[in-house]
């Protein structure tokens, strides 16, 4: 619980200092903040909920829920790829800083490598998570009977997600070249 609460504290540090910000990034950024912290609380409070309600029947009924591993799985397969997305929104990745903060130049650069390495990367994911899911999709797990898919479906999604933020970012960067040549004049 106190990790959800520490990954929005650092999503509003970060909000707060961007250099390409529009007021519809700004919004867009708030927006996606609420949902997160909104989604991963509720996801961190189920999974702990079901492992205590699941711990507490095996030793006080000495019966388990035959489907609460897997749904905790489910879960955390969630919250992972939600955390991850949301760390491409930060830039809380490993990245290049030394070599990108060398000057302007490498800056740009290596932002715009960053940015074509998170499309590729977004758009591998989810094209072959996609034909894998249509794949296995329908398979059902055997302790909640759920499809196969609900496994497979955050990487689909994030994949998709990476590639658009990536190309939203080189767009964002592209539209703001003019703008630095003309402050820096």
């Amino acid at each position: 619980m106190l990790f959800v609460l520490e990954q929005a504290k650092a999503f509003r540090l970060f909000l707060e200092d961007q250099e390409m910000e529009t007021p519809f990034t700004r919004g867009m950024k708030e927006k996606l903040l609420l949902l997160e912290s909104t989604v991963l609380v509720v996801l961190a409070v189920s999974a702990t909920v079901i492992m205590f309600g699941n711990a507490s029947s095996r030793y006080l009924f000495r019966t388990s829920f035959s489907w609460a591993d897997e749904l905790i799985r489910l879960i955390f397969v969630w919250s992972m790829f939600i955390a991850i997305t949301t760390a491409f929104i930060r830039n809380q990745h490993i990245s290049f800083s030394a070599l990108a903060h060398l000057n302007d130049t490498t800056r740009v650069i290596t932002d715009v490598l960053y940015d074509g390495i998170l499309i590729l990367v977004g758009a591998i994911v989810a094209y072959h998570g996609w034909r894998y899911m249509n794949l296995t999709g329908r398979v059902r797990l055997p302790g909640t009977e759920l499809p196969t898919g609900l496994l497979l479906l955050p990487g689909v999604v994030s994949g998709a997600v990476w590639a658009l933020l990536g190309g939203a970012r080189i767009v964002t960067r592209l539209l703001s070249m003019p703008q630095m040549k003309r402050g820096k004049n």
